[in-house]
Parts: C-alpha cells; sequence; structure tokens
C-alpha cells in the first residue's frame, strides 16, 4: 500500500486540531515510554496544538533507566513540559497487599498480573494529571492514546492500561507507516528507530509475540506470508477480540408505528429519525393498515406499503404481514409474540392521545410503552393524566413539529408544494401510478 508521509501527517494533524477546537479542549497529556510511539504522538499534538499545550509524562516502574533518558530526549527536543512521577513505591505497596494475601503456589503465575498492572497504573496517574491540569489551566485536558495498528490489532496491549484514552493519533497506521510519520516531523533517530520493546519484561515486543511488526503488516495488507505466520496471527487476533469492547446487556427497544400512511410523508420520517437519533427505540417497525374503525384509506394497502418501503434501511422495518389486523392491540400482541424479549413502544403523535380513551381494548394497550409525539400544541400531559399508568408514557413535548397533513397532501396532490412534503421517490411513485387524482 503505497504511503504518502506529507499527506497523512497534514491529516492526522487537522485531525488532532478540530479535535480540539471543535470541543473546547485546552491541552493533551501524554505518557512518554521513550518509545516512538509515544514520541510520534508528541510531535503530532505540538504540531496541532501548540508545545504550551503538550505535557509530557514519564513513568518509571522497575523500568530502564534509558527509556526515561530517551523520553526526557523527546520532551526537550519538542520543548514540552514533562512530569516525572515514579511509581515504583506504589507497585511495591501494592505488591505487599497481594503477598500478604498468603496464596499458595502463586509465584509462578503472577508474571503476566505483575507487566500488566503497571500500565494500568500509569493510565490512572495520566488521568489524575489531567484533571489537575484541567482545574489549574481553568481549560480541558485530555489523555492521548498511543498505539498503533500493528499492535492493536494483534491485541498486543493492556486491556484498562495503554488502552485507555481520550482520543487517538497514530491507531490507524503500521509500525512502519508510524516511522515514516516521524521521519517526516523529524523525530530523533534515537528513539524512532528503538527496537519496541514494553520496558517491563525484559523481552522486545517481536520477542514477547513470536512474530515481527513487519509480518503483522504484511497480514493487515493482504501481502505474501506463510501459513504458520498467518494462523498465529489470525489466532492472536481472535483471541483479544474481547479487549476492544466491554459486552453490556441492552433491553432491545422496538418502536411501533402504525397509521393508514396514505401517503407517507416527511412528518411522519421526521418522527421516525428523532425517535433512532436519541435512542428512545433501537427500531421501528411501520405498519401500514388496512381498512379498520374509523379511516379508510384511499390508496391501496399494497400501494402504501410499497410507498412506505422506500424509507425502508436497517433501523427502519415495513411490515407487510401485520396488516391484516384490525386494531392497533392485535399488532402489538403479534409483535409480542415475534419479539418476546424486547420491549415494545407505541409510536403516535398527539392528535391520537386526544381520543386514545376510546381506543379498542385500551387497558391492554395500556400494558405497552408509549411514546407520544407533539402536534399542533396539543396539552399531552392533561390527556394522560386520565390514566392510571403515566408511567408508561413517554411524552416528546421538546420534538420540532412538521405541521404537514396526509389530507392536505391528498387534496394538493398535483402542487408544487408537494414536492415539501414527500419523500422524491414516494412523489415519483404517486404520480406514476396515478394516486389521488380525482
Amino acid at each position: 500500500m503505497r504511503f504518502n508521509s506529507k499527506k497523512e501527517t497534514e491529516n492526522v494533524i487537522k485531525f488532532v486540531r478540530d479535535y480540539f477546537k471543535n470541543n473546547n479542549l485546552k491541552g493533551a497529556v501524554v505518557g512518554l515510554s521513550g518509545g516512538k510511539d509515544s514520541a510520534v504522538v508528541t510531535a503530532v499534538l505540538v504540531q496541532a496544538i501548540g508545545k504550551e499545550n503538550v505535557i509530557g509524562v514519564t513513568m518509571p516502574c522497575h523500568s530502564k533507566n534509558e527509556d526515561k533518558s530517551d523520553a526526557e530526549l523527546i520532551a526537550d527536543y519538542y520543548g514540552i513540559e514533562l512530569v516525572n512521577v515514579d511509581l515504583t513505591k506504589t507497585f511495591d505497596t501494592f505488591k505487599g497487599e497481594i503477598n500478604d494475601l498468603h496464596i499458595e503456589n502463586v509465584n509462578n503465575h503472577i508474571i503476566n498480573s505483575d507487566i500488566n498492572v503497571r500500565p494500568r497504573f500509569r493510565m490512572a496517574t495520566l488521568y489524575y494529571l489531567a484533571a489537575m491540569y484541567s482545574s489549574l489551566k481553568g481549560k480541558t485536558y485530555v489523555v492521548a492514546g498511543t498505539s498503533n495498528k500493528s499492535e492493536l490489532y494483534v491485541g498486543y496491549f493492556t486491556k484498562g492500561g495503554d488502552q485507555v484514552h481520550d482520543f487517538e493519533v497514530i491507531s490507524d497506521f503500521t509500525v512502519s507507516e508510524v516511522i515514516k510519520i516521524g521521519e517526516y516531523l523529524n523525530v530523533p533517530e534515537k528513539v524512532l528507530y528503538k527496537t519496541p520493546s514494553d520496558g517491563l519484561s525484559g523481552k522486545s515486543d517481536e520477542d514477547k509475540m513470536g512474530i515481527t511488526y513487519d509480518d503483522i503488516e504484511k497480514y493487515i495488507y493482504a501481502k505474501p506470508l506463510s501459513r504458520d505466520i498467518k494462523d498465529k496471527i489470525a489466532k492472536m487476533h481472535a483471541a483479544n477480540k474481547h479487549k476492544f469492547s466491554i459486552p453490556a446487556y441492552k433491553r432491545p427497544r422496538v418502536g411501533v408505528f402504525v397509521g393508514s400512511f396514505d401517503p407517507i410523508h416527511k412528518g411522519h420520517i421526521h418522527i421516525m429519525k428523532y425517535l433512532l437519533q436519541y435512542n428512545l427505540v433501537d427500531k421501528i417497525i411501520v405498519v401500514p393498515t388496512g381498512d379498520y374503525w374509523d379511516k379508510s384509506p384511499e390508496a391501496s394497502l399494497e400501494d402504501r406499503i410499497e410507498m412506505c418501503k422506500f424509507v425502508k434501511n436497517k433501523q427502519i422495518e415495513i411490515s407487510t404481514t401485520l396488516n391484516k389486523y384490525e386494531y392497533t392491540y392485535q399488532v402489538l400482541e403479534a409483535l409480542e409474540k415475534k419479539y418476546p424479549m424486547d420491549y415494545l413502544f407505541l409510536i403516535m403523535g398527539a392528535d391520537n392521545i386526544v381520543n386514545f380513551n376510546k381506543w379498542k381494548n385500551i387497558d391492554h394497550l395500556l400494558e405497552y410503552n408509549i411514546i407520544v409525539v407533539n402536534r399542533d400544541n396539543i396539552d399531552i400531559n392533561k390527556y394522560v393524566e386520565r390514566f392510571n399508568k403515566k408511567d408508561n408514557f413517554i411524552v416528546i413535548d421538546n420534538f420540532d413539529y412538521l405541521p404537514i397533513s396526509s389530507t392536505y397532501i391528498r387534496a394538493n396532490i398535483e402542487s408544487d408544494n408537494s414536492k415539501e412534503f414527500l419523500d422524491e421517490k414516494v412523489l415519483d411513485y404517486i404520480k406514476r401510478n396515478n394516486l389521488y387524482k380525482a
């Protein structure tokens, strides 16, 4: 893959500069390990936000003196403030507490624990200092990430340690690409070409992994590699996927939007986009109804379903099977069988809440969650007060309602105004099929 050092460096500098500007941030705290990654990140930060806004931190902890002196070299070279927080005593005190647990035969099982706890101490230190400097300077300081694409791909980082940060700078660049950026920014050669190591285990990164960074880059960019190396990298990637995200149970929320949609218009679309954007629901099922108790649509059910399909996407589903039901409670009952683990939310405009007490099987409907979107300055809460299950209602009264009526659209379908109210594909469908003409 061709790499344009000038272009990529300028792009990442702009990314950092824009991030700070858009979020009204003051400065960055970066852990200086004495290696190329943190050095290149420092060089980018200095170019993006100015050396006066970058604070480097060394955090020795039973580590090599050379790493600290190389970090000092980078700080001096770029003229940034350097803070040293020696974590050796912190680590020793912590280890003393662990030893006091008197766990039998533990010594051969704590090598990784000893190595990984130190990056976690370091990240806690960086966040402590970021908060401290934010208070001292009166404006927010954030923690910069220093991981590159190659080590991230195989999971060569400490979960809860160097993986924790506020923004990434070089995470989309392989080791060789980081070096090229460093060359463009004139990072001191002593650090830029230094053999990568964690500074903790006494081994180089490549020795610990059993593969080279060149191998990882070839794998990422689909270049020829031996089968053994390919299998090893693939196995490392798969085994460390758990480091990239924290699984969490989430209650699935399905919005149910029942109506004639005769035709579906921008007002309907606006409601759905709002509910999805603000995560009130995870997906919406649109149910165009057949003839039912208080409406007889002008367009056929087939046409209305086809028009609704133009707004379909990954989060908006158009039902073609629930349209047979005459009443809304029947639609919800059917969906409850299909989505037994999900929370169902009935979506309605404020005009529907006025006569909601008259809906068929209202007591059963009140067992569901009901989202009511404001419209025509209707006092929604006044009508919700009639029910003894007010907690089941979510009232969206700050919604920017679009005053669009399907009745008006049908009556004025041939006017130029119809373009303002309808999606272009929906309007084209109406014209091609001669709908709503007298």
